[in-house]
């Protein structure tokens, strides 16, 4: 395993040859969370050997490439699984404890993984704890032949076994920056791009495969849909800086299928930038679909809002070789976290007449956590009983939610007088708990709630596609009743 697994050997310092862990005290460094100190057999509890197994088997599967060429993406795939199970070991009390007994094991599978010596260990450990463990020891073994050697791992572990569990997220945010000289950004990107391109058929073959017979308007039309897995994958890269958040959502359009000259660059000033591509239709009429690629600083930030970031591209490449009226922008917007910068900019930036032609923006924030949503009190109504219909028809899970204290991206548009509607996916009983915070990791994701909420938007842009939200006649009465709405914050 390469760089980015190299974070979490911080959580699992060297194993010493006389034991096969080190007794702990939860907290502090050296010590991991849920791994027991006595050596031998006791050493290893069914529970926690079913954790490792568990994590090892999502590792494997992602070492095991569909290409020849996809041997180091797909290390680099299980790195970045690995590190975001790791980080979500808890600071402190309130996870469950068999979350902590997961998060410790991906640190331990990691440290195996990085290191033959700890990995030779561990192997002994297993297979002297029964069946079972004599299992686990054989996968843990393949695994690591699949990984390969890596002195990189190693030496970073050294430098990273400095650092105290609690300083992981700040120093995972200077590797992904290049300063630790260990990896930069650009290769991070690129090895992003290839990890998303491995396992996929070229673009010719995975149209022939997605084509359907779907009549509307007595239209055909064809889709590329991203699997379950597919939809995964781009939510467990989830970078923890911004810079490298902008790079990979950047490959990620590629990935979907975007030429790299229809990718257009927007800049919103300090070194950010708004991300978005173009899909023709056979009007000028607009359909925005948006959502900020942007976090914080605490946390992962792969709820707030890497699931809308990377929704926005799944979207496009489930509809950019359809056939449809309205022509798509689908759009990652930068600095929402600062006030919603990158959407103003954008909105700012169209001249009047262009903006005139936007019939509908659909906002996807916060993601696949406990359910579906929209912003009742934050959307407009039409938008809004058009999701609900959709929802309706189609059989997707969706509720309405009045919610306070927040607010997005189409929150710019509707100021500008455009029809706007958000999607969600925390309800009131969990969302402040997860965003802003350092609960906000890939262990609160849903991959079911995620996809369900894909396939109602997916659905829903259909949708608009077939019919208006708004006719031109009205429009400068809806737009200024959309800016009075938002300014005083009814719907």
């Amino acid at each position: 395993m390469k760089t980015t697994l190299a974070v979490l050997l911080a959580l699992a310092q060297a194993l010493p040859a006389s034991a096969a862990f080190t007794a702990h005290t939860p907290g502090t460094p050296g010590g991991v969370p849920g791994v027991p100190g006595a050596a031998g057999a006791a050493a290893l509890p069914a529970s926690f050997i079913g954790a490792l197994n568990s994590q090892l088997g999502h590792a494997a599967g992602l070492l095991t490439p569909t290409l020849p060429t996809a041997s180091l993406p797909a290390v680099h795939g299980a790195a970045a699984y690995l590190t975001r199970s790791a980080l979500a070991l808890p600071v402190s009390q309130v996870a469950t404890a068999s979350q902590a007994e997961s998060a410790a094991a991906a640190a331990v599978l990691a440290r195996a993984l990085g290191d033959a010596p700890a990995r030779m260990r561990l192997s002994a450990a297993l297979r002297e704890s029964g069946q079972d463990g004599i299992e686990t020891a054989e996968r843990l073994e393949a695994a690591a032949e699949a990984a390969g050697p890596s002195a990189a791992l190693f030496a970073l572990s050294k430098d990273l076994a400095r650092s105290i569990p609690q300083a992981l997220p700040a120093r995972l945010s200077a590797l992904f920056d290049g300063t630790s000289g260990v990896e930069g950004p650009e290769a991070f990107a690129a090895r992003a791009e290839r990890l998303f391109a491995a396992g996929r058929l070229a673009p010719g073959e995975r149209l022939a495969v997605a084509a359907s017979a779907a009549e509307r308007s007595g239209r055909a039309s064809i889709e590329s849909v991203p699997t379950d897995d597919d939809l995964n994958k781009t939510v467990v890269l989830s970078p923890l800086t911004n810079p490298e958040r902008e790079r990979v959502i950047s490959e990620l359009f590629k990935a979907a299928g975007a030429k790299p000259e229809e990718i257009k660059i927007q800049d919103t000033g300090r070194g950010t930038h708004n991300i978005m591509v173009v899909k023709k239709g056979r009007t000028d009429r607009v359909i925005v679909v948006g959502g900020h690629h942007d976090k914080v600083r605490e946390g992962a930030g792969t709820i707030d809002n890497w699931t809308g970031a990377t929704m926005v591209v799944n979207l496009y490449q489930a509809m950019r070789e359809l056939d449809t009226d309205a022509t798509y922008v689908f759009i990652a917007f930068s600095r929402e976290e600062e006030g919603l910068v990158g959407s103003d900019k954008y909105v700012a930036g169209l001249p009047r007449e262009q903006l005139a032609k936007i019939d509908a923006m659909l906002n996807l924030d916060t993601l696949g956590v406990d359910g579906t949503f929209s912003w009742k009190n934050g959307s407009d109504k039409v938008l809004l009983a058009r999701l609900m219909e959709v929802s309706r028809r189609t059989g997707r899970d969706l509720k309405e939610i009045v919610l306070h204290g927040g607010d997005s991206d189409h929150t710019s548009f509707r100021r500008a007088g455009v029809l706007g509607v958000m999607m969600f996916g925390a309800s009131l009983d969990v969302i402040w708990d997860i965003i802003h915070s350092a609960n906000d990791t890939i262990a609160a994701f849903s991959l079911p709630h995620y996809a369900n909420s894909y396939r109602l938007a997916l659905e829903y842009l259909k949708d608009l596609d077939a019919k208006p939200a708004k006719q031109r006649p009205t429009f400068f009465l809806t737009r200024w009743a959309g800016w009075l709405a938002s300014a005083i914050g009814l719907s």
